[in-house]
């Protein structure tokens, strides 16, 4: 029963940091227009700071491998939580960017570094669907925070829609304080995190110099996986945000692009729990490199597709594949590098996702104004989706019994 609930918590972080930071922006644009008369562009500009999420990952990872999942899932929380709460207290654009940087600081802290880290402990030998399962938050987030937020706005002003997400973030991080545990009670000591039994666990540990975080970032595997993963992120910001106006642009009806985006992040529900119980079988890395060739397909067919017909195909299937790399994205790095320094070197990879969130909108802005759409955007990118499969074949997992628990390292430790 502890381990369903600590995945709602990690999913309900995801649902409300993916559904409120990403799917939900747009719908607190015009209330800002109007209240402060900032343009469109300034008010736009404040989602560059989600570079700034992938820049603070691997200090908020290694902070997690030294005190736990816990507390850093629950100081994220907060930190988010107060990004909204005040907001009603803005009365210049630079208040709006602090807060925005405020908002998107702890960003893996909510969604990607807690999620690998607990449900590997909690379900170390399902842990392919269950990470399925928990990283559903992303797409459950984008189908339903839109429609609550948007509801909160017809009820009330945006300053108080602002401080009701606020205090949904500090329900979600009294939950977390509630639940969270570090690993089930019957795990060995070194898998339940911080305190002194922890600490002899790892002080007794087996020396695993293959697994020493300074020589893990020395390996060709971990630049083979940081390359994967950086180009497959171009995904979310080079064609997720721009698939709406893509398919308006190729012919179809508004209302037939909605479904048709509704029908993508539906399947990409479908693609985590796909994906994540065929990880199990077949090895993450194996999965993911068929999952980027995947997206390179689904992405080049909508590209090119000239009848609304084969959108309304291509926009699911693509979809099914994006949905699985979020999940994908998790276990890959489990596979190579275990868990003992999961939280650092996720942290460290996460420093690839300022690159492609910096480049995927000059990339697909680039493309729309050279050619009045966005096909030549998202065909640029299929061809880093399958640059970042070939970068895998260098890759090569190598995971030991002792090294599948996380645990926090001795004071001495790397």
């Amino acid at each position: 029963m502890r381990g369903a609930l600590v995945i709602a918590v990690v999913f309900s972080s995801t649902a409300v940091a993916v559904g409120v930071s990403q799917y939900a922006f747009g719908l607190f644009i015009a209330p800002l227009e109007e209240s402060f008369g900032w343009t469109r562009t300034e008010i736009s500009a404040s989602l560059s700071f989600a570079a700034v999420g992938g820049l603070s990952a691997p200090l908020l990872g290694r902070a997690m491998d030294r005190f736990g999942a816990r507390p850093i899932l629950v100081l994220s929380l907060v930190v988010f939580g107060l990004s909204f709460c005040l907001r009603p207290l803005m009365t210049e654009l630079w208040h709006w960017y602090a807060l925005s940087f405020m908002q998107f600081v702890t960003f893996s802290g909510l969604t990607v570094l807690p999620t690998g880290r607990l449900v590997a402990a909690w379900f170390p030998h399902v842990r392919g669907r269950m990470t399925g399962i928990a990283a559903t938050g992303n797409n459950v987030g984008g189908l339903v925070m839109p429609v609550f937020i948007a509801a909160l706005l017809v009820a009330m002003p945006w300053s108080e829609a602002c401080v009701v997400i606020g205090i949904a973030s500090f329900a979600v991080a009294g939950a977390a304080v509630l639940v969270i545990r570090e690993a089930p009670p019957a795990a060995p000591a070194q898998a339940r995190g911080p305190g002194a039994a922890g600490e002899r666990a790892a002080r007794a540990a087996p020396a695993l110099p293959d697994r020493n975080l300074r020589e893990t970032v020395r390996t060709r595997t971990f630049y083979a996986v940081l390359a994967a993963i950086t180009l497959g992120t171009f995904t979310y910001s080079a064609i997720l945000p721009h698939v709406l106006v893509h398919l308006v642009n190729k012919g179809m009806a508004n209302a037939s692009a909605l479904t048709a985006l509704g029908t993508l992040a539906t399947a990409g529900i479908c693609g985590k729990l796909l994906f994540g119980w065929m990880s199990e079988r077949f090895g993450a890395r194996r999965m993911m490199m068929s999952n980027l060739i995947g997206q390179a397909a689904f992405a080049a067919l909508l590209a090119g597709a000239g009848h609304t017909g084969m959108l309304a195909v291509a926009a699911p299937l693509f979809g099914l594949f994006m949905g699985g790399f979020g999940a994908l994205y998790i276990l890959v790095v489990q596979e190579s590098f275990g868990l003992r320094h999961y939280g650092s070197v996720m942290g460290l990879v996460n420093l690839g996702t300022a690159v492609s969130f910096g480049l995927g909108p000059l990339i697909a802005g680039a493309s729309y104004d050279v050619t009045g759409g966005y096909g030549a955007a998202f065909l640029v990118v299929c061809g880093l989706f399958v640059a970042g499969a070939v970068s895998l074949t260098f890759a090569r997992p190598r995971i030991r019994e002792t090294d599948t628990a996380p645990q926090r390292p001795s004071p001495a430790g790397t």
